[in-house]
């Protein structure tokens, strides 16, 4: 009889510890899911100026964007995309449908944002040279 109760606790309190094992190592599974970050860059442009911007195409590393319009002192919808450099290919019309236009050359030596936020800002138009100075803003969440 103590031989048969003896088995029987020392059954239970194997049973139990492998339970607890096993819950042990289900957390650590959750806690490893839940620490991972997603690499996420979003997009957006910001029209600081008092001009609206009409057919707007902005280039970045694998994709393009583009923008029927874009109203003075507003910002467009945040975009997720791949990469992007603090600077890129960007072309738009102003209401007089005069063009204006930024080329980067390559982007050699320079370090692609991959998460976070990126933000271009248009600003200091000069309509009659038909330039404009090209910002960034950028937060790494």
């Amino acid at each position: 009889m103590k031989k048969t109760l003896f088995i029987l606790i020392l059954g239970l309190t194997f049973y139990n510890c492998k339970k607890e094992l096993k819950n042990q190592n289900e957390k650590v599974e959750i806690k490893a899911e839940k620490s991972e970050t997603k690499k996420e860059l979003k997009f957006s442009l910001y029209n600081s100026t008092e001009f609206e911007l009409r057919n707007i195409t902005v280039g970045l590393p694998y994709t393009s964007l583009t923008y029927d319009k874009l109203e003075k002192q507003s910002q467009t919808e945040w975009t997720n995309v791949k990469s992007a450099y603090h600077y890129g290919f960007v072309r738009f019309y102003d209401i007089k449908n005069r063009k204006y236009y930024i080329q980067p050359i390559d982007y050699v030596g320079e370090t692609p944002f991959e998460k976070g936020e990126l933000k271009f800002l248009i600003k200091d138009i000069d309509s009659i040279n038909q330039r404009f100075e090209l910002d960034f803003e950028y937060k790494n969440n």
